[in-house]
Protein backbone atom coordinates (compact mmCIF):
# COMPACT_ATOMS: atom_id res chain seq x y z
CA UNK A 1 0.00 0.00 0.00
CA UNK A 2 2.77 2.52 1.05
CA UNK A 3 4.89 1.18 -2.54
CA UNK A 4 1.65 2.52 -4.35
CA UNK A 5 0.78 5.74 -2.37
CA UNK A 6 4.14 6.67 -3.09
CA UNK A 7 3.89 5.81 -6.58
CA UNK A 8 0.77 8.07 -6.77
CA UNK A 9 2.41 10.82 -5.28
CA UNK A 10 5.40 10.41 -7.87
CA UNK A 11 3.60 10.44 -10.84
CA UNK A 12 1.22 13.79 -9.69
CA UNK A 13 4.20 15.18 -8.94
CA UNK A 14 5.48 14.55 -12.20
CA UNK A 15 2.51 15.80 -13.99
CA UNK A 16 2.60 19.06 -11.99
CA UNK A 17 6.17 19.51 -13.28
CA UNK A 18 4.87 18.91 -16.82
CA UNK A 19 1.94 21.28 -16.73
CA UNK A 20 4.11 23.98 -14.86
CA UNK A 21 6.49 25.19 -18.20
CA UNK A 22 3.08 25.63 -19.73
CA UNK A 23 1.13 27.40 -17.59
CA UNK A 24 4.23 30.07 -17.08
CA UNK A 25 4.73 29.77 -20.92
CA UNK A 26 0.87 31.45 -21.22
CA UNK A 27 1.40 33.30 -18.46
CA UNK A 28 4.36 35.13 -20.29
CA UNK A 29 2.67 34.85 -23.45
CA UNK A 30 -1.01 36.68 -22.36
CA UNK A 31 2.04 39.76 -20.15
CA UNK A 32 3.64 40.36 -23.82
CA UNK A 33 0.31 40.54 -25.73
CA UNK A 34 -0.58 43.21 -23.04
CA UNK A 35 2.68 45.04 -23.38
CA UNK A 36 2.12 44.99 -26.94
CA UNK A 37 -1.39 45.84 -26.57
CA UNK A 38 -0.30 48.97 -24.60
CA UNK A 39 2.21 50.06 -27.08
CA UNK A 40 0.15 49.70 -29.71
CA UNK A 41 -1.81 52.38 -27.61
CA UNK A 42 1.06 54.57 -27.02
CA UNK A 43 1.97 54.82 -30.61
CA UNK A 44 -1.90 55.60 -31.38
CA UNK A 45 -1.64 58.10 -28.89
CA UNK A 46 1.63 59.66 -30.41
CA UNK A 47 0.08 59.69 -34.03
CA UNK A 48 -3.01 61.31 -32.70
CA UNK A 49 -0.79 63.64 -30.83
CA UNK A 50 1.49 64.48 -33.82
CA UNK A 51 -1.67 64.83 -36.32
CA UNK A 52 -3.08 67.58 -34.16
CA UNK A 53 0.07 69.22 -33.79
CA UNK A 54 0.44 69.19 -37.64
CA UNK A 55 -3.19 70.63 -38.06
CA UNK A 56 -3.12 73.28 -35.99
CA UNK A 57 -1.14 76.46 -37.47
CA UNK A 58 1.67 77.99 -36.10
CA UNK A 59 0.95 81.58 -34.91
CA UNK A 60 3.85 83.06 -36.47
CA UNK A 61 3.37 81.45 -39.77
CA UNK A 62 -0.27 83.17 -39.42
CA UNK A 63 0.17 86.51 -38.59
CA UNK A 64 1.29 89.11 -41.67
CA UNK A 65 3.03 90.97 -39.21
CA UNK A 66 4.18 92.18 -35.59
CA UNK A 67 2.80 95.50 -36.54
CA UNK A 68 -0.63 94.21 -37.39
CA UNK A 69 -1.25 91.26 -35.04
CA UNK A 70 -4.80 91.02 -35.92
CA UNK A 71 -4.32 90.66 -39.87
CA UNK A 72 -3.73 87.34 -40.98
CA UNK A 73 -0.86 86.10 -43.66
CA UNK A 74 -2.74 83.31 -45.37
CA UNK A 75 -5.75 85.90 -45.97
CA UNK A 76 -3.13 88.35 -47.45
CA UNK A 77 -1.51 85.70 -49.77
CA UNK A 78 -5.30 84.67 -51.22
CA UNK A 79 -6.42 88.26 -51.94
CA UNK A 80 -3.20 89.31 -53.76
CA UNK A 81 -3.32 85.82 -55.99
CA UNK A 82 -6.89 86.43 -56.80
CA UNK A 83 -6.34 89.76 -57.92
CA UNK A 84 -3.53 89.49 -59.35
CA UNK A 85 -4.79 86.60 -61.88
CA UNK A 86 -8.00 88.83 -62.12
CA UNK A 87 -6.19 91.81 -63.74
CA UNK A 88 -4.13 89.13 -66.07
CA UNK A 89 -7.37 88.50 -67.02
CA UNK A 90 -8.84 91.45 -67.65
CA UNK A 91 -6.15 92.88 -69.67
CA UNK A 92 -6.12 89.86 -71.85
CA UNK A 93 -9.45 90.40 -72.51
CA UNK A 94 -9.50 93.98 -73.33
CA UNK A 95 -6.76 93.92 -75.51
CA UNK A 96 -8.62 92.05 -77.86
CA UNK A 97 -11.24 94.53 -77.41
CA UNK A 98 -9.30 96.83 -79.07
CA UNK A 99 -6.47 99.68 -78.26
CA UNK A 100 -8.56 102.05 -76.89
CA UNK A 101 -9.99 99.45 -74.27
CA UNK A 102 -6.07 98.23 -73.92
CA UNK A 103 -5.16 102.03 -72.68
CA UNK A 104 -8.37 101.87 -70.12
CA UNK A 105 -7.19 98.47 -68.77
CA UNK A 106 -3.65 100.06 -68.51
CA UNK A 107 -4.84 102.69 -66.58
CA UNK A 108 -7.40 100.59 -64.13
CA UNK A 109 -5.44 97.68 -63.56
CA UNK A 110 -1.96 98.90 -63.11
CA UNK A 111 -1.95 99.71 -59.57
CA UNK A 112 -3.13 97.47 -56.40
CA UNK A 113 -5.38 99.91 -53.83
CA UNK A 114 -5.83 99.28 -49.89
CA UNK A 115 -9.39 100.00 -49.09
CA UNK A 116 -9.66 101.25 -45.55
CA UNK A 117 -13.35 101.77 -44.26
CA UNK A 118 -13.50 104.14 -40.91
CA UNK A 119 -16.23 104.01 -37.95
CA UNK A 120 -16.47 107.44 -37.71
CA UNK A 121 -15.92 110.38 -40.22
CA UNK A 122 -13.01 113.08 -40.10
CA UNK A 123 -14.85 116.35 -38.64
CA UNK A 124 -11.96 118.38 -40.66
CA UNK A 125 -10.83 116.96 -44.06
CA UNK A 126 -6.95 117.54 -44.35
CA UNK A 127 -6.68 118.55 -47.72
CA UNK A 128 -2.25 118.13 -47.58
CA UNK A 129 -1.76 114.43 -48.39
CA UNK A 130 -0.10 112.58 -45.82
CA UNK A 131 3.02 110.40 -46.87
CA UNK A 132 3.43 106.64 -46.08
CA UNK A 133 6.87 105.18 -46.62
CA UNK A 134 7.21 101.95 -48.80
CA UNK A 135 9.76 99.05 -48.61
CA UNK A 136 9.51 98.66 -52.60
CA UNK A 137 9.02 102.21 -54.21
CA UNK A 138 5.48 102.75 -55.85
CA UNK A 139 6.74 104.48 -59.33
CA UNK A 140 9.90 103.89 -61.21
CA UNK A 141 10.68 107.25 -63.24
CA UNK A 142 12.26 105.13 -65.57
CA UNK A 143 9.18 104.05 -67.15
CA UNK A 144 6.60 106.07 -65.24
CA UNK A 145 7.53 109.92 -66.40
CA UNK A 146 7.05 112.26 -63.30
CA UNK A 147 6.05 116.01 -63.70
CA UNK A 148 7.35 118.53 -61.53
CA UNK A 149 4.84 121.90 -60.80
CA UNK A 150 6.79 124.83 -59.95
CA UNK A 151 6.73 128.43 -58.93
CA UNK A 152 7.53 130.95 -61.86
CA UNK A 153 10.16 131.36 -63.26
CA UNK A 154 10.32 127.29 -64.11
CA UNK A 155 13.74 128.29 -65.89
CA UNK A 156 15.41 128.89 -62.37
CA UNK A 157 14.21 125.17 -61.21
CA UNK A 158 15.30 123.82 -64.54
CA UNK A 159 18.53 125.36 -63.52
CA UNK A 160 18.88 123.70 -60.32
CA UNK A 161 17.86 120.20 -61.31
CA UNK A 162 20.17 119.96 -63.68
CA UNK A 163 22.91 121.29 -61.26
CA UNK A 164 21.95 118.77 -58.45
CA UNK A 165 22.10 115.96 -61.07
CA UNK A 166 18.45 115.59 -60.93
CA UNK A 167 17.56 113.10 -64.41
CA UNK A 168 14.47 111.13 -63.32
CA UNK A 169 12.34 114.57 -63.72
CA UNK A 170 10.58 114.29 -67.36
CA UNK A 171 8.96 117.96 -67.73
CA UNK A 172 9.12 120.60 -65.29
CA UNK A 173 5.51 123.76 -65.94
CA UNK A 174 5.35 126.79 -64.01
CA UNK A 175 1.92 128.18 -63.21
CA UNK A 176 2.20 130.57 -66.03
CA UNK A 177 2.56 128.02 -68.59
CA UNK A 178 -0.04 126.21 -66.76
CA UNK A 179 -2.54 128.61 -67.79
CA UNK A 180 -1.47 129.69 -71.03
CA UNK A 181 -0.13 126.36 -73.00
CA UNK A 182 -2.15 123.61 -70.91
CA UNK A 183 -5.17 125.63 -70.23
CA UNK A 184 -7.39 123.92 -72.93
CA UNK A 185 -9.31 120.27 -72.13
CA UNK A 186 -7.27 118.50 -74.64
CA UNK A 187 -3.64 120.04 -73.80
CA UNK A 188 -4.42 119.04 -70.08
CA UNK A 189 -6.19 115.37 -71.06
CA UNK A 190 -2.66 114.61 -73.00
CA UNK A 191 -0.48 116.51 -70.01
CA UNK A 192 -2.16 114.09 -67.54
CA UNK A 193 -2.16 110.80 -70.20
CA UNK A 194 1.88 111.55 -70.72
CA UNK A 195 2.81 112.02 -66.85
CA UNK A 196 1.87 109.11 -64.40
CA UNK A 197 2.98 110.77 -60.97
CA UNK A 198 2.58 114.90 -60.43
CA UNK A 199 4.68 116.66 -58.06
CA UNK A 200 4.16 120.74 -57.30
CA UNK A 201 5.84 123.21 -54.93
CA UNK A 202 4.02 122.98 -51.81
CA UNK A 203 3.38 127.62 -52.05
CA UNK A 204 1.31 126.65 -55.67
CA UNK A 205 -0.46 123.54 -54.12
CA UNK A 206 -3.63 126.26 -53.19
CA UNK A 207 -4.18 127.23 -56.88
CA UNK A 208 -3.93 123.94 -58.73
CA UNK A 209 -7.70 122.67 -57.67
CA UNK A 210 -8.46 125.09 -60.22
CA UNK A 211 -6.25 125.30 -62.68
CA UNK A 212 -5.99 121.10 -63.29
CA UNK A 213 -9.54 120.63 -63.37
CA UNK A 214 -11.84 117.77 -62.30
CA UNK A 215 -10.11 115.19 -64.75
CA UNK A 216 -7.06 115.14 -62.28
CA UNK A 217 -8.99 114.42 -59.21
CA UNK A 218 -11.15 111.88 -61.64
CA UNK A 219 -8.14 109.82 -62.08
CA UNK A 220 -6.22 110.21 -58.84
CA UNK A 221 -3.74 112.04 -60.15
CA UNK A 222 -3.41 115.07 -57.73
CA UNK A 223 -0.05 116.62 -57.33
CA UNK A 224 1.90 115.25 -54.03
CA UNK A 225 3.65 118.63 -52.18
CA UNK A 226 7.63 118.58 -52.42
CA UNK A 227 9.82 121.30 -50.85
CA UNK A 228 11.86 122.73 -53.40
CA UNK A 229 13.47 125.42 -51.52
CA UNK A 230 16.20 124.27 -49.84
CA UNK A 231 18.65 123.32 -52.79
CA UNK A 232 20.86 120.90 -51.23
CA UNK A 233 18.10 118.59 -49.87
CA UNK A 234 16.03 118.92 -53.45
CA UNK A 235 17.02 115.45 -54.77
CA UNK A 236 16.70 113.51 -51.51
CA UNK A 237 13.37 115.12 -51.55
CA UNK A 238 11.95 114.07 -54.56
CA UNK A 239 13.60 110.62 -54.59
CA UNK A 240 11.35 110.45 -51.41
CA UNK A 241 8.44 111.68 -52.57
CA UNK A 242 8.20 109.22 -55.42
CA UNK A 243 9.19 106.27 -53.74
CA UNK A 244 6.73 106.66 -51.08
CA UNK A 245 2.87 106.48 -51.13
CA UNK A 246 0.19 108.97 -49.95
CA UNK A 247 -3.00 109.02 -47.75
CA UNK A 248 -5.88 111.59 -48.28
CA UNK A 249 -8.09 111.95 -45.76
CA UNK A 250 -11.47 113.50 -47.10
CA UNK A 251 -15.31 113.82 -45.53
CA UNK A 252 -15.73 110.33 -46.12
CA UNK A 253 -15.58 107.52 -43.93
CA UNK A 254 -13.58 105.27 -46.98
CA UNK A 255 -10.04 105.92 -48.08
CA UNK A 256 -7.92 104.33 -50.38
CA UNK A 257 -4.27 103.78 -50.74
CA UNK A 258 -2.37 102.96 -53.71
CA UNK A 259 0.31 101.21 -52.37
CA UNK A 260 1.85 98.28 -55.16
CA UNK A 261 2.40 98.02 -59.39
CA UNK A 262 1.26 94.83 -60.42
CA UNK A 263 3.52 95.29 -63.65
CA UNK A 264 6.41 95.98 -61.81
CA UNK A 265 5.89 94.11 -57.89
CA UNK A 266 6.26 90.65 -57.19
CA UNK A 267 3.86 89.03 -54.85
CA UNK A 268 6.38 89.14 -51.94
CA UNK A 269 7.04 92.93 -52.73
CA UNK A 270 3.07 93.19 -52.81
CA UNK A 271 3.19 91.57 -49.31
CA UNK A 272 5.89 93.59 -47.50
CA UNK A 273 4.10 97.40 -49.13
CA UNK A 274 1.16 95.93 -47.49
CA UNK A 275 3.07 95.31 -44.14
CA UNK A 276 4.34 98.84 -44.65
CA UNK A 277 1.29 100.55 -45.21
CA UNK A 278 -1.08 98.87 -42.38
CA UNK A 279 1.73 99.28 -39.50
CA UNK A 280 2.05 102.94 -40.45
CA UNK A 281 -2.01 103.38 -40.24
CA UNK A 282 -2.28 103.38 -36.22
CA UNK A 283 0.00 106.72 -36.06
CA UNK A 284 -2.20 108.44 -39.43
CA UNK A 285 -6.00 107.57 -39.36
CA UNK A 286 -7.40 110.42 -37.07
CA UNK A 287 -9.65 109.52 -34.11
CA UNK A 288 -7.85 106.56 -32.80
CA UNK A 289 -5.99 105.06 -35.33
CA UNK A 290 -6.79 101.77 -35.75
CA UNK A 291 -9.59 101.77 -33.47
CA UNK A 292 -11.33 103.90 -35.59
CA UNK A 293 -10.75 101.12 -38.88
CA UNK A 294 -13.86 99.20 -39.17
CA UNK A 295 -12.28 96.93 -42.22
CA UNK A 296 -9.59 96.98 -45.00
CA UNK A 297 -10.28 95.55 -48.31
CA UNK A 298 -7.73 95.00 -50.74
CA UNK A 299 -8.53 95.89 -54.66
CA UNK A 300 -7.79 96.99 -58.33
CA UNK A 301 -9.20 99.64 -60.33
CA UNK A 302 -11.79 97.94 -61.85
CA UNK A 303 -12.50 95.10 -59.21
CA UNK A 304 -14.82 94.01 -56.55
CA UNK A 305 -13.28 94.54 -52.91
CA UNK A 306 -11.67 91.45 -51.25
CA UNK A 307 -11.47 91.62 -47.51
CA UNK A 308 -8.23 91.31 -45.27
CA UNK A 309 -9.66 92.23 -42.39
CA UNK A 310 -12.83 92.79 -40.30
CA UNK A 311 -13.59 94.37 -36.99
CA UNK A 312 -14.91 91.67 -34.78
CA UNK A 313 -18.44 92.49 -33.92
CA UNK A 314 -17.87 93.08 -30.13
CA UNK A 315 -16.28 95.53 -27.69
CA UNK A 316 -12.50 93.98 -27.39
CA UNK A 317 -9.63 96.59 -27.90
CA UNK A 318 -10.33 96.52 -31.87
CA UNK A 319 -13.82 95.36 -32.13
CA UNK A 320 -16.80 97.26 -34.05
CA UNK A 321 -18.48 98.56 -30.66
CA UNK A 322 -15.20 99.62 -29.10
CA UNK A 323 -15.27 103.51 -29.89
CA UNK A 324 -12.45 105.98 -27.92
CA UNK A 325 -13.26 109.40 -27.84
CA UNK A 326 -10.84 112.02 -28.04
CA UNK A 327 -10.76 114.95 -25.70
CA UNK A 328 -12.81 117.46 -27.77
CA UNK A 329 -15.64 114.80 -28.92
CA UNK A 330 -15.34 114.29 -24.77
CA UNK A 331 -16.04 118.07 -23.96
CA UNK A 332 -18.59 118.58 -26.66
CA UNK A 333 -20.29 115.11 -25.16
CA UNK A 334 -20.46 116.20 -21.71
CA UNK A 335 -21.46 119.75 -23.00
CA UNK A 336 -24.01 118.12 -25.14
CA UNK A 337 -25.39 116.27 -21.97
CA UNK A 338 -25.39 119.07 -19.56
CA UNK A 339 -27.72 121.23 -22.31
CA UNK A 340 -30.17 118.46 -22.51
CA UNK A 341 -29.70 118.47 -18.38
CA UNK A 342 -30.42 122.05 -18.24
CA UNK A 343 -33.55 121.62 -20.62
CA UNK A 344 -34.80 119.18 -18.96
CA UNK A 345 -34.46 121.02 -15.27
CA UNK A 346 -35.94 124.49 -17.21
CA UNK A 347 -39.06 122.82 -18.77
CA UNK A 348 -40.00 121.16 -15.30
CA UNK A 349 -39.75 124.09 -13.69
CA UNK A 350 -42.38 125.74 -16.11
CA UNK A 351 -44.35 122.78 -15.63
CA UNK A 352 -44.43 123.21 -11.81
CA UNK A 353 -45.05 126.79 -11.93
CA UNK A 354 -48.38 126.15 -14.02
CA UNK A 355 -49.51 123.63 -11.91
CA UNK A 356 -49.21 125.66 -9.30
CA UNK A 357 -51.26 128.67 -10.70
CA UNK A 358 -53.99 126.05 -11.54
CA UNK A 359 -54.06 124.22 -8.19
CA UNK A 360 -53.23 127.11 -5.87
CA UNK A 361 -51.87 126.05 -2.03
Amino acid sequence: MAKKSLKRTSDALTEKSKDSPTTTATTTTSTKKAKKIKSTDTTTTTTKTTATKKEEPKEEDEVLSTKVPFVKRSQVEKAIKALVDYSQKTVEKNVDQGELFADQAASNEHFLNLVISLKRITPRPKHKPIKITLSHPLYDPRISPVCLIVKDPQREYKDLLEEKKVHFIAKVIGIEKLKGKHSSYEARRLLLSNHALFLADERVMGTLPGLLGAKFFKTNKLPIPVDVTNGDKLKAELERTIGNTTLRIGSGSCLTIKFADLSRHSSDQIRDNIVDTLGQLGKKIPLGGWNNIQAVHLKTGTSASLPLWLAPLDDSENGRFNIKHTEDETARIQAAHERSEAKKEKKQIKISNKLDKILPV
